[in-house]
């Protein structure tokens, strides 16, 4: 008789599969790289100071946590990526006697070795800490191509670092968060000289596209890349914050005068828009442009431009929409004429009606201003923009009942 037995191994989990991990701090690269690690099936808990952000990783599976001291009870590893030193410090001060005996902390954060130190001497013995600082911005973050500078013993980690990038082991623990700092000093100094760099390109004359294609194929090629970057994110409070770590080790006279230009624009976004501001810091406009891009409707009469386009340096621009009239056989539909066309030009220029600060209307029959007001608030919906409005006796078109010219600014702004 023949016996066919059919059987299977159970293949076990394997040890980096079972590994709970903890991440604290989920701002625009934290949350990236908690996306990351979710996605190569570790069971992860989030926690943020700010709670909200946690919600679309619970989403994807993440198990939430209302306070640090949860997120690293049942922790083998635990993952810190903050702001800043201060902040690192707060939440030290909540897990340090909660983290599990025999687990990894693994801090991410661009604090400085000082702070790693102080972290060594406050957790347990049986914890293994590591400083794992990273280099690259949220494109990198979000597909694992990041560059991890690691310090201290990185064995017991290395299969969770090498979800999120590259390792280079720089030495015993702090000597990553000092290579950080090093290294972005070397950046931020960079595109700061690129930066007067171009401010000297522009003093000569030189066409743009000449000094920028001279300045990306030069030495400083790496920082030419990194001003000239769009849709990258290095918020400038936090490059003042790095500078100010690196000026707080040793006296750096070129650096302190960096900081100083990267202080007056902390409040910008990425420090590609710091360093145009750097350029234009006497406050020149980067381009003036009449007329609309094709995209745009044209207007009834043709011999005239529509829209005067001031680009600033701080990305903001000041649009100078000309004086819109439109056919109708009534005021009331004029005017809504006028507002299509309008939302139309502000749409070509990657703007919209909210963006509108400031307009100007001329009517032939200023007793009719109630009808015409009626409409304008169908448009403008928010908090209403400063208007002047006028009465004349005619306008350039016979059956023209009215008139509408407007400014808006788009890009950032205070308000």
């Amino acid at each position: 008789m023949l016996y066919i037995c059919l059987s299977h191994v159970e293949r076990m989990p394997t040890v980096e599969v079972m590994e709970h991990i903890a991440f604290l701090g989920l701002g625009r690269m934290g949350a990236l790289m908690a996306r990351r690690l979710l996605t190569t099936g570790h069971p992860l808990t989030v926690w943020n100071r700010t709670a909200d952000k946690v919600t679309p990783l619970v989403e994807a599976g993440a198990a939430k946590a209302t306070s640090p001291a949860e997120a690293v009870r049942e922790a083998d590893i635990v993952i810190t990526m903050l702001a800043d030193p201060d902040a690192l410090a707060a939440v030290a001060d909540v897990i340090a006697d909660h983290l599990p005996a025999g687990s990894h902390w693994i801090e991410m954060s661009t604090v400085g070795p000082d702070a790693v130190h102080q972290l060594a001497e406050r957790i347990d013995r049986s914890v293994t800490l590591v400083d794992a600082p990273v280099m690259g911005s949220s494109d990198k973050a979000a597909t694992g191509g990041l560059r991890i500078l690691a310090g201290g013993e990185v064995g017991g980690v290395e299969h969770v670092l090498t979800r999120l990038g590259t390792i280079s082991r720089t030495g015993p623990l702090g000597t990553g968060a000092a290579l950080k700092l090093v290294v972005n000093s070397a950046v931020l100094g960079g595109v700061a000289v690129i930066a007067e760099a171009m401010r000297l390109a522009d003093a000569f004359g030189l066409p743009e596209d000449v000094a920028r294609s001279a300045l990306a194929t030069g030495p400083l090629a790496g920082a030419a890349a990194r001003a000239f970057a769009e849709g990258l994110h290095f918020a400038t409070p936090l490059a003042v914050k790095d500078l100010d770590l690196a000026a707080d080790a040793v006296h750096l006279p070129v650096l302190e005068t960096v900081s100083g230009q990267y202080r007056r624009f902390a409040g910008t976004g990425d420090i590609a828009e710091a360093a145009t501001r750097i350029r234009f810091a006497e406050g020149k406009p980067v381009k003036i442009t009449i007329d609309s891009p094709a995209s745009a409707p044209q207007p009834l009469n043709p011999l005239y431009s529509q829209v005067a386009r001031v680009e600033q340096a701080d990305g903001s621009a000041l649009l100078f929409l000309s004086g819109q009239i439109a056919e109708g056989d009534t005021l009331a539909e004029q005017t809504r004429g006028i507002f299509e066309a309008l939302q139309a030009l502000l749409k070509a220029h990657g703007a919209t009606l909210a963006d509108v600060v400031n307009i100007r209307t001329y009517l032939t029959d200023i007793g009719k201003v109630r009808e015409y007001g009626a409409v304008r608030r169908e448009f403008l919906t928010g908090t209403p923009p400063t208007s002047m409005t006028f009465e004349v006796s005619k306008l350039f078109r016979p059956e023209a009942l009215v008139e509408v010219e407007v400014v808006a600014v788009t890009g950032p702004r205070t308000r």
